[in-house]
């Protein structure tokens, strides 16, 4: 929950990271500071009809920019793609920049736009990646 109040600004309530950290067709994977007790990074994503809808991916402030957010985000898409889902898809605000650069790294492209999806009115970008990618990427990876 801290983790949600400090990089998310109270995304989602208490019973709703329940229902999320329970259901089976929801994943998350997550990186923890054992010394500190505390939730570093998380990347979350629902399971439909052989596709991974990514919900959030979060960093604590303090730790930005130090790759968690990408780490976790390739571990859910790595584990989505283990499970047999095919494509990921999510949505992004179009003025978040550092997002945007981080998902065009990991390969997703625009496939669409939500005109005035978010409470402010901003427009969210859809983004797609074809999970064949990851295993590509995997096997292609150097040592």
């Amino acid at each position: 929950m801290a983790l949600d109040q400090q990089a998310l600004g109270n995304f989602w309530s208490r019973e709703q990271w329940l229902k999320e950290l329970e259901d089976p067709q929801r994943l998350s994977v997550g990186r923890w500071n054992h010394e500190r007790s505390e939730l570093l990074s998380l990347a979350s994503g629902w399971l439909v009809a052989g596709e991974l809808q990514v919900m959030l991916v979060a960093v604590q402030p303090a730790q930005q920019r130090q790759g968690l957010g990408r780490q976790v985000l390739q571990a859910l898409l790595e584990q989505a793609q283990q499970l047999g889902c095919h494509l990921a898809t999510l949505e992004v605000a179009a003025s978040n920049k550092a997002a945007i650069n981080l998902y065009g790294a990991l390969g997703f492209i625009s496939c669409g736009q939500r005109s005035g999806y978010y409470r402010n009115g901003e427009d969210a970008l859809l983004k797609c990646l074809d999970l064949k990618q990851i295993q590509a990427r995997t096997v292609n990876r150097p040592e």
